[in-house]
């Protein structure tokens, strides 16, 4: 009997067996590169939550002049009362639910409290008290009495009206008003209030603080103690490990006096305001200047009144030396007759009364001259009185508008 031997074909035990561990061996490296990519891939999302939440605080800032409150829970609604409120205010925010895990702190030290409207008071702006203006009296004694021009009163009344104006905004509270607080914080951060970030032994204040729990969801660290006011969080950049992958944003006063435009606007309001003053101190400058126009006025009046006296008197003087010299060398030559001597004395009298006379008019031509110029000057300094109180106007008006503006862009 014979018998066909054919070869079946598949895989013996061995084969399988190999290429069950090469399957094997990649998926280990694959699950461990996919595993060290994860985090990797996550954290951008995570850096972005942050960003978008960081805005939203700073942009609270902007439209109420304070820091948001904490949030008590995930409800997302402030809870300025509860000293232990731990979450950010999403909902008060006008952000999505998703930011109801984060932690939010803000430093709410006595006296120094960035989650509190700071106090209606003069802010640092506009409190420059500008209510003593000054304006140009009316002499009523002159002929006809000198006053200032209805340019010159117009110009006046405007200016009172900006300093109406900006005094009705001394007591209304801007952003500006509050980086006057954020500045008192930076200056004296010891006293401001016990958030800081990091652990006891090195620590730093923070104006607010953001946290993200990471991957996990869930709080690590130092940013798991949040059951009391003066809870603290980790240092930003904390490296990641098995055991802490929560993402913290610490924020200083410095940063967001610079973040949000601090410095640039009360340096903007400041030396707009410093204009103004300067242009209020020009108008007591020019309120003297009006004045001393005026006395200019008067003593040139009064020279022009004595040189008209001076030439009255010379005409006198001279219509007398006339006389007494006829009268002279008419009783001479009844008598003994007109000598040189009596026609010499005569002659002299009425040299010596001429001349006075011809003096006298030289002195009241220049008495009239001095006088035309006195009241060229006060009429130029009119017109320097309205251009003044119009400079004076524009700059507190340009004040008042940033006051208005205040932290808005």
């Amino acid at each position: 009997m014979r018998y066909s031997l054919k070869k079946k074909s598949g895989f013996s035990l061995v084969e399988l067996a190999v290429v069950m561990a090469i399957i094997g061996i990649v998926g280990l490296f694959v699950w461990r590169w996919v595993a060290s990519t994860r985090e990797p891939m996550q954290r951008p999302a995570m850096l972005r939550q942050l960003g978008e939440a960081q805005a939203a605080v700073e942009g609270f800032v902007l439209a109420h002049h304070r820091l948001p409150c904490p949030s008590a829970n995930t409800g997302g609604s402030e809870a300025c009362g509860d000293a232990t409120a731990v979450r950010l205010p999403w909902r008060s925010l006008g952000l999505s639910s998703n930011f109801g895990l984060f932690h939010y702190g803000v430093n709410r030290g006595a006296g120094l409290d960035l989650a509190a409207a700071p106090a209606a008071a003069v802010s640092p702006d506009l409190n420059i008290d500008f209510t003593g203006m000054p304006v140009i009296p009316t002499y009523p004694t002159f002929s006809p009495p000198i006053a200032a021009s209805a340019t010159v009163t117009a110009a006046a009344a405007r200016a009172q009206a900006a300093i109406t104006a900006a005094s009705a905004r001394r007591a209304v509270v801007n952003g500006l008003d509050w980086c006057r607080v954020l500045r008192s914080f930076a200056a004296n951060s010891a006293v401001a209030g016990t958030l800081t970030a990091g652990n006891v032994s090195d620590s730093m204040p923070v104006a607010y603080v953001l946290v993200h729990p990471g991957e996990n969801n869930q709080f690590d660290g130092n940013n798991a103690v949040g059951a009391s006011a003066t809870w603290r969080f980790d240092f930003p950049g904390r490296p990641q490990d098995a055991n802490y992958d929560d993402l913290t944003l610490a924020v200083g006063p410095a940063d967001l006096d610079a973040r949000i435009g601090c410095v640039g606007r009360l340096s903007e309001m400041q030396a707009t305001a410093q204009g103004a003053y300067a242009a209020y101190d020009s108008a007591r400058v020019m309120q003297e200047y009006w004045s001393l126009r005026v006395f200019d006025i008067t003593a040139a009046e009064s020279a022009v009144q004595s040189a008209e006296s001076g030439v009255a008197t010379a005409a006198l003087a001279l219509a007398v030396a006339t006389a007494s010299g006829v009268i002279s060398i008419a009783s001479a030559a009844n008598s003994e007759g007109v000598t040189a001597f009596v026609v010499g004395i005569a002659a002299a009298n009425l040299v010596v009364a001429i001349a006075q006379t011809v003096y006298a008019a030289k002195a009241l031509d220049e008495a009239k001259a001095a006088l035309q110029v006195a009241k060229e000057k006060q009429a130029a300094t009119d017109a320097y009185a309205a251009q003044i109180y119009d400079t004076f106007t524009q700059t507190l008006a340009n004040a008042t508008k940033l006051d208005v503006k205040g932290l808005n862009p």
